[in-house]
């Protein structure tokens, strides 16, 4: 990750298909197969541990050797994951602002959407799975913002991304 709050991964490409990807096999595992996590845990660790197995006895076979891995490349940056907790403080903190007024009853027309809201998400949580919810948002998160900025017009100042960390803040 770049140390400037790069978050947002549609900007590469190869990973955003990888989570996707990734997504999907849960998805399909955890919903369509009804296994639980334990399971698609356990299936995982078995495909790489046979995978790993094949590929070291390709690699012997052919005598070729294998630089290990630096582990400082799976590692994020300290300014990246202070952006990912201020982030979050932030998106809570304006939901608590939020809830709080509302509760309140001072503004009535920010009651009914809170209302409208919450009786919108129950409904959705009755009628679909944690599985789906949580798969149709992946895609969401991932090909939305490609989306806008590939259909907003040229003569935009800032795609919808760039004008959302702003508000958000600079990281």
């Amino acid at each position: 990750m770049s140390s400037r709050c790069d978050v947002v991964m549609w900007r590469r490409p190869a990973m955003a298909i990888l989570v996707l990807a990734c997504g999907s096999l849960v998805y399909y595992h955890c919903g369509f197969r009804n296994l639980n996590l334990v399971s698609l845990i356990s299936d995982v660790l078995f495909v790489i541990t046979w995978s790993l197995a094949v590929l070291g006895l390709i690699f012997r076979s052919f005598n070729l050797t294998i630089l290990p891995m630096d582990p400082a490349e799976w590692q994020i940056s300290p300014e990246t994951a202070n952006c990912i907790a201020a982030t979050v403080a932030n998106v809570m903190g304006a939901l608590e602002s939020v809830l709080r007024v509302a509760a309140s009853g001072s503004d009535k027309k920010l009651f009914m959407k809170v209302v409208a809201v919450l009786y919108l998400l129950s409904v959705i949580g009755r009628s679909l799975t944690g599985a789906t919810i949580a798969y149709a948002t992946l895609w969401l998160v991932f090909t939305v913002p490609v989306c806008i900025v590939k259909l907003a017009p040229k003569s935009a100042s800032k795609p919808f991304i760039l004008k959302l960390r702003e508000k958000i803040g600079s990281c």
